[in-house]
């Protein structure tokens, strides 16, 4: 029997699926263990020649179909079957499948791939026409035991400003945020010390919009002194002398100079050893760092839309205040207050925030756990429906936003190097991944949250289209540890591309 393959449509647009081959494919490599032949960007390279079809006509099969996904629709298939005396088992890389599918317009794509492969893979759909109007991507993930294959959009999202696609009347709780974890933690530095793989100016390049700062006051008590270390727990964060918190501010706002459309929002919490306090902390922020930059923070108590802060970055305060700031002026502010969640907590509110933070992983069986609670919190974001002002609410007086799910991936025990920090990204990023492509925001997903990269076949019809549930579809605040490692960037587009559901929603109700 021929083995399923499992098709999602992540793009913002709707798709139908035309047609499904089953090949040998003469060029492929033995060895080759990704989906993808490399030969796929060249599609007829991959056709088979006249003699070789006079040859093996036997081991070509075609099926045409038709089965329209719109944006986070899903479809199980199984491919056309090879003659068992061709020689040839599905199990085998040289069994090709190629997946064509077609845009509005009649504009038509094509995709080589083989389900049978053990290794997640990417590759870009191959237009059949001139001057193309979209870019398509395919995802390949080998889960067990009916693979996946979902298709993204390339020509959506720039990664520098992609806040510039969605309206400014958004509320920003509606959003899907890739963030990081210690967001300043990528210097060689002491065991579990380590988060982050690139520096803060890369992150933003790449698409983060939350960063994840902890510092400690230079002076215990000396609110005059202005520099802050940057430090993880009671650590430095370099091996090779102390880092300071300036040159992240200046990162930051050398990006949005150059972004205006863009926000980021920046979490900003004490940690170290020393007698220093909170309330020093907020002294030293307000006086040598936000007000002297006013114009470059937003730093009310009110969860913002979009458009008011475009070009700001977004306080979230990890620290209590020093009484004197108590007594300010309520329109100050002193930014969206974050400081007192319950620690390790699976879900809980506080504030302006929904919050996910199991972080005591003390033991590698716990890891599945940390991945459950984290893919449950990008549930019960994704349940959320958005009052947009103008579109599903008034315009002058709009229904409050709701909170900010804020959904933090990282976890450690400094004491057993298989939870250090890395260790625990290899699994949970590559679970979540998972979860997006194949289960996040679908009314009957083949898939759980515990186990994203294990399927179900109790797939009832051929062809059956699961669709998406009611909700935006949003992700919420996702903080990683250790993203973009050898250039991968693949959960943060997704996480960016996962806000489609709610600019899909402005654009409908607009045109």
């Amino acid at each position: 029997m021929n083995a399923p393959l499992t098709i999602r449509n992540l793009s913002p647009a709707a798709l139908v699926l035309k047609g499904i081959e089953r090949f040998e494919d003469p060029n492929s490599q033995q060895s080759r263990p990704t989906a993808f032949s490399f030969a796929s960007a060249n599609t007829a390279s991959l056709s088979p020649s006249t003699s070789q079809l006079e040859e093996h006509t036997h081991t070509f099969k075609q099926q045409s179909i038709h089965v329209r996904l719109l944006p986070f629709e899903s479809c199980t298939l199984t491919p056309p079957g090879l003659q068992e005396d061709a020689g040839i088992s599905s199990t085998l890389s040289s069994a090709n499948l190629r997946l064509t599918i077609e845009v509005s317009g009649g504009e038509r794509y094509r995709i080589d791939t083989n389900p049978s492969y053990t290794q997640k893979a990417s590759q870009k759909f191959v237009p059949l026409a001139q001057s193309p109007s979209h870019h398509l991507t395919a995802l390949f993930h080998p889960s067990k035991p009916i693979p996946h294959l979902s298709i993204h959009s390339n020509d959506s999202w720039d990664l520098c400003k992609w806040m510039s696609t969605l309206p400014s009347s958004l509320p920003l709780s509606s959003l899907s945020i890739p963030g990081t974890h210690n967001s300043h933690t990528y210097y060689r530095a002491l065991p579990s010390v380590r988060c982050q793989n690139v520096s803060v100016k890369s992150q933003l390049e790449n698409g983060i919009r939350f960063l994840d700062i902890r510092v400690q006051p230079s002076h215990a008590t000396d609110a005059s002194k202005k520099d802050l270390y940057l430090v993880h727990g009671a650590f430095p964060i370099s091996l090779t002398g102390a880092k300071y918190l300036d040159p992240v501010l200046k990162a930051c706002y050398d990006f949005l100079e150059q972004n205006p459309s863009e926000s980021v929002l920046i979490s900003l919490k004490r940690e170290g050893v020393g007698s220093s306090t909170d309330e020093l902390l907020s002294q030293v922020l307000e006086q040598h760092y936000i007000t002297p930059n006013q114009d470059k923070w937003y730093v009310a108590s009110k969860a913002p839309y979009l458009g008011d802060v475009r070009g700001k970055l977004v306080l979230v305060r990890r620290y209590t205040l020093h009484e004197d700031l108590k007594a300010s002026p309520e329109d100050h502010g002193h930014g969206l207050d974050a400081t007192q969640w319950p620690h390790n907590s699976t879900h809980a509110m506080h504030g302006p925030f929904c919050v996910q933070d199991f972080c005591e992983v003390l033991h590698p069986d716990t890891i599945p756990q940390k991945l459950q609670y984290s893919n449950e919190h990008m549930i019960r974001a994704a349940e959320c429906v958005a009052f947009v002002p103008g579109i599903n609410t008034d315009k002058t007086n709009p229904v409050p936003s709701g909170p900010l799910y804020l959904n933090y991936l990282s976890a450690s025990n400094f004491f057993r190097r298989s939870c250090w920090p890395e260790n625990i990204a290899k699994v949970v990023n590559r679970g979540i991944e998972e979860w997006l492509c194949m289960g996040h925001h679908l009314e009957d997903p083949l898939t759980t949250p515990a186990e994203p990269g294990r399927t179900s076949t109790d797939v009832a019809t051929e062809a059956t289209v699961r669709k998406a549930k009611r909700g935006d579809g949003s992700t919420g605040i996702v903080v990683m540890d250790c993203v973009g490692e050898g250039g991968d960037w693949d959960l943060v587009k997704m996480i960016i591309g996962m806000n489609m559901g709610v600019r899909l929603k402005t654009e409908t109700e607009t045109s």
